[in-house]
């Protein structure tokens, strides 16, 4: 799989990119704890770590037992392993540092940045809606996240124009 189709799937699924993000913070971890700091399904998470492992992104960590320097939310000094623990990997590093307000941007229909931009557009369209919910831009109560705040705000700068219309 291409880099740029890995991002347009980060992109278009949020909870696939916050399992991501959440191995930036932990370095290596395992479904449940991911599970606990994501508030995302367990069956989810698993189906997401094996999505992310086909993509290249996370590999399985090989190691009999588990420092506190490896694995950043660990409480204690060393554990031995009795879960499958996973890793960010070097191109998964490279492609979440890539992931920014740019590429939901390059994403977007017009009609999509307008329902971002409005308001009163955001119950127009439930199939936009959902899809900007799933994107991570608008909560589930069609309020606009803080991602999605710098999405808007980048279209603006590029004069992008959303004329309420």
């Amino acid at each position: 799989m291409e880099d740029d189709e890995i991002i347009k799937n980060l992109v278009f699924d949020n909870q696939l990119l916050m399992v991501l993000q959440h191995f930036n913070l932990a370095k290596l971890d395992y479904a449940k704890n991911i599970k606990i700091y994501t508030s995302i399904p367990q069956m989810n998470v698993n189906i997401y770590l094996e999505r992310l492992e086909n993509m290249g992104l996370i590999e399985k960590y090989s190691g009999s037992s588990i420092k506190r320097t490896e694995a950043k939310l660990k409480k204690t000094n060393e554990v031995h392993k009795h879960h499958t623990y996973y890793l960010l990997t070097n191109k998964g590093h490279y492609i979440l540092k890539s992931i920014g307000p740019r590429e939901y941007i390059k994403y977007l229909e017009l009609p999509c940045l307008k329902m971002l931009a409005y308001k009163k557009r955001r119950n127009d369209d439930p199939s936009k809606r959902a899809k900007l919910i799933n994107m991570g831009l608008l909560d589930k109560y069609g309020e606009i996240t803080s991602i999605g705040e710098s999405v808007l705000d980048l279209a603006k700068r590029r004069q992008i124009n959303l004329p309420d219309t």
